[in-house]
């Protein structure tokens, strides 16, 4: 998974447009080379550049209120089809991701990460971790039995946020103790973890309230970041 780093400054996001909407979905139909020669200018006119300055603002309006030591990646548009039965050369959406300064492009995806998606259909935000070791894994797990009474006024309080759903893999087999009520069970059985919520195409899109909007949805999410980022494995 590709992904480049973007600094845009003095540049204020005004929001996405219809262009850029249709741009994304005329991409996912005609998934070939001709087409984004055909393109090229339009893609970074309509997708690539507004995308870079929502990134760069989100990043900064996010560290500004809470100044941890992060920085940000944004997904590029061409697809690693070495190793993928899927041939398609590129990417039919746009994500950027908020991570710790002290990863680096191949392993921020072990770590927690804010991150922010626009797809054809709509957009998506949250936070997870993309691929955790099982060593992360085991740790967590491990974090959570030293004080379960703790994790699950945590857990319980990320479901108020009805708009966020838990994504991840679960072992086949049950790892969790049988103490353990599904509060619990439901963060402690995965592989790995993503809280995210969906929105189709609306006018906050192309707003530039939508980076107020981002944040403040990030925000509600701290709690379980810090918890996750805490995290040291023992590989």
């Amino acid at each position: 998974m590709c992904f480049a780093e973007k600094e845009v400054k003095n540049v204020r996001f005004t929001g996405f447009t219809a262009e850029t909407i249709d741009f994304l979905w005329q991409l996912r139909m005609q998934n070939e080379r001709a087409f984004m020669e055909e393109n090229r200018q339009r893609y970074h006119h309509v997708l690539k550049e507004p995308f870079d300055v929502c990134s760069a603002a989100l990043y900064e309006a996010f560290t500004k209120k809470h100044p941890l030591q992060m920085d940000y990646a944004i997904s590029r548009i061409n697809r690693d089809i070495r190793f993928s039965k899927d041939k398609s050369p590129y990417k039919a959406r746009k994500w950027v991701v908020l991570k710790e300064t002290v990863t680096t492009t191949q392993h921020w995806k072990f770590r927690p990460v804010f991150y922010f998606e626009l797809m054809p259909e709509g957009y998506a935000y949250g936070m997870g971790i993309y691929e955790p070791s099982p060593a992360y894994m085991r740790a967590f797990r491990q974090k959570i039995d030293v004080a379960p009474a703790a994790f699950a006024r945590l857990a319980k309080e990320m479901e108020k946020h009805k708009e966020y759903v838990l994504y991840g893999d679960c072992y086949k087999r049950i790892k969790s103790k049988d103490i353990y009520d599904k509060t619990i069970q439901n963060w402690y059985e995965r592989k790995s973890l993503d809280l995210v919520a969906n929105r189709e195409i609306d006018d906050l899109l192309f707003s530039s309230d939508l980076v107020d909007f981002v944040v403040k949805e990030w925000e509600k999410l701290l709690p379980i970041y810090t918890f996750l980022k805490e995290i040291v494995p023992q590989e």
